[in-house]
């Protein structure tokens, strides 16, 4: 039985716009640093299955920060009921944190497990302003709090940021890094972060020099599309 023309367009279009979001689930978020930071150092994201991380300098060593579900990230508690609750009500957050002994060993170690790492280079003076937000909330608990979890090497503290489908590991690193002055494009829930292209971050610096702003100054106010 032939159905009506009308049903076969409302079909078609149903199964466009899943195709295109299918497609735009995958495109990765993209990272666009600063341009020429006068003071930069190298920061790293790190990429752990579904949670990632932010690693920044600390001195002379690195300290890794994530975000997750309390029970699922912090206790480990990973089972079906725990990963249920995380994805459809707010959850207690946890703040981790973790010092990293040799940054290429961690890095080969990450990678020969299917971990992606990206480096790029932002302003020291953000950064330290990042890493006393980070301290403070992590502080705010007694250290008779914290936990340690071995699964994934971190210290976690209960944050107070909420865990949600809309404020998960991905939007919390976002947040983080628009302190340190980059710009994230594209995104949503759960897709994987790039690093802006070569020409994409010359652009940027073109537009800076155009409207007569410093290169490293944070653009992420929209002057790009």
């Amino acid at each position: 039985m032939k159905l009506p023309l009308c049903r076969q367009l409302v079909y078609l279009a149903l199964g466009l716009t899943v195709a295109l979001a299918l497609t735009w689930f995958k495109v990765p978020a993209t990272i666009i640093p600063p341009v020429a930071p006068f003071d930069r150092v190298t920061v790293h994201v790190v990429e752990t299955g579904l949670h990632a991380r932010l690693v920044l300098p600390l001195g002379d060593r690195w300290v890794q920060y994530g975000f997750g579900d309390w029970d699922y990230y912090a206790l480990n508690r990973q089972d079906f009921y725990h990963a249920a609750k995380a994805l459809i009500l707010p959850t207690p957050g946890a703040l981790g944190w973790g010092d990293i002994a040799s940054l290429r060993q961690f890095r080969t170690v990450l990678e020969q497990h299917g971990g992606h790492f990206l480096s790029f280079d932002v302003s020291a003076a953000q950064t330290n302003r990042l890493t006393a937000v980070l301290r403070e909330r992590i502080e705010g608990r007694g250290a008779g709090e914290y936990v340690y979890n071995p699964a994934t090497n971190l210290t976690l503290a209960q944050d107070g940021q909420t865990y949600s489908l809309l404020h998960n590991s991905n939007h919390e690193l976002a947040t983080w890094l628009k302190m340190l002055h980059c710009r994230i494009d594209r995104l949503w829930l759960w897709r994987e972060f790039r690093l802006a292209s070569t020409r994409a971050a010359g652009g940027r610096f073109n537009q800076a020099i155009n409207y007569g702003l410093k290169p490293d100054l944070d653009l992420s106010w929209g002057l790009l599309p």
